[in-house]
């Protein structure tokens, strides 16, 4: 039989392999994010396992942190399954075991080489084919608004022009790199806004100027992190005072915002541990009004409205908190522009109302997702402001 082999010598690569001598005991350990203690991404290749039965099992899968109040709901293990592509086009759902704590993966690959993820990898490559795509577009404007530190560019897509009367909308996802739904999910919002055909898309380009950052982190993409940049900072805890020394990132994107104005902004993230697509308000701020909170609600309505995949019943675990987070974008956001923000928060996991045995929650769903969104930000527009 073949020695086997783990490599995560490209793009987003990341675990440590301890032991893969025996298929049946594969011992790995996720890697933290450089300088940051941040953990829970992993993407590697397995080499010549074909038609063996592995246990790949992640022996530090039991230092992983939980947000406030979430004790009474499973944690990120419970009800996951990961990932797995021999091509990297088409990801399936493999096997999972998870007791005392660790979690392992186990499958019996049917190819010599099977990358395993956490979820789908959205590349750099389908980000940068993405933003030539809308630049070839008369529709669309693009520019950099700064370099990270390793040198990538933050990529900004305008739809529309900025004029009297035009609402000012904003769009981000991908602050934390191993959300990679995010990717997924603009690329389809970007494409229906760029179909000349679709009178959604053109009436939001008629009626206002929508500023899109596909990729808010692509060092920490490109390095495998799991929420931090390459300095260590996870940049939705940077909003409030976003020093360029550590957070360039977030400092070049408010730069932008505070140049143009803000009427909404949507950020889009991925949750490890709800089985359910979920939206969040500006409800905390300290500025917070009735007016705001109606306009969430009807935000909220709208894209139930439009996409069977998001349930407003599922209420936020521990509920909401007694002071809004201003480190977290969307809240800064709603602040300091007193407009309507949201937070969308997709799934790693199966989405609970519809699941899918084969793919779960999956990039083509996020997509999906991602056109759909157009409906109720159109049906906001009017109220904004």
């Amino acid at each position: 039989m073949p020695d086997l082999k783990i490599s995560t010598d490209f793009e987003g690569g990341s675990v440590e392999a301890l032991d893969c001598r025996d298929p049946g005991a594969i011992r790995l350990a996720l890697k933290p994010d450089g300088r940051s203690p941040d953990l829970q991404w992993f993407h590697f290749r397995l080499h010549g396992a074909k038609g063996r039965d592995c246990r790949i099992t992640f022996e530090n899968s039991d230092r992983l942190a939980r947000l406030a109040g979430r004790d009474e709901i499973p944690d990120c293990w419970t009800g996951y399954r990961p990932v797995a592509s021999h091509d990297g086009a088409e990801w399936l759902r493999v096997g999972a075991d998870y007791r005392d704590g660790i979690f392992s993966i186990v499958d019996r690959p049917l190819h010599d080489s099977v990358d395993y993820a956490y979820f789908a990898p959205y590349p750099l490559a389908r980000h940068r084919a993405l933003v030539d795509r809308a630049r070839r577009s008369p529709r669309v404007a693009h520019d950099v608004l700064g370099l990270t530190p390793d040198g990538h560019p933050i990529d900004r897509l305008t739809f529309g022009r900025a004029g009297q009367g035009r609402r000012r909308l904003w769009i981000m996802a991908r602050q934390h790199p191993s959300e990679t739904m995010g990717g997924w999910f603009l690329e389809g919002l970007v494409d229906r806004l760029l179909d000349p055909a679709d009178p959604v898309a053109a009436g939001l380009r008629e009626a206002a100027v929508i500023h899109i950052v596909p990729t808010a982190n692509p060092d920490g993409c490109a390095r495998g992190h799991t929420r931090t940049n390459a300095l260590g900072m996870n940049l939705n805890r940077a909003w409030a005072d976003p020093a360029a020394t550590d957070a360039p990132e977030v400092a070049a994107i408010r730069d932008a915002m505070e140049a143009e104005g803000v009427d909404f902004c949507l950020d889009v993230h991925g949750d490890e541990e709800l089985p359910y697509n979920f939206l969040g308000g500006p409800l905390e701020i300290p500025s917070r009004n009735e007016g705001l909170r109606r306009r969430f609600v009807d935000f909220m309505r709208g894209l139930e409205a439009a996409s069977p995949d998001y349930v407003r019943r599922h209420p936020y675990p521990g509920g909401a908190p007694e002071a809004a987070d201003l480190r977290m974008a969307w809240n800064w956001i709603a602040e300091r522009f007193g407009c309507l923000t949201v937070l969308l928060e997709m799934p790693f996991k199966d989405q609970i109302d519809v699941p899918d045995a084969r793919y779960g929650w999956s990039p083509q769903r996020s997509a999906r997702l991602g056109r759909a969104m157009l409906d109720p930000i159109a049906a906001a527009l009017p109220g904004l402001r």
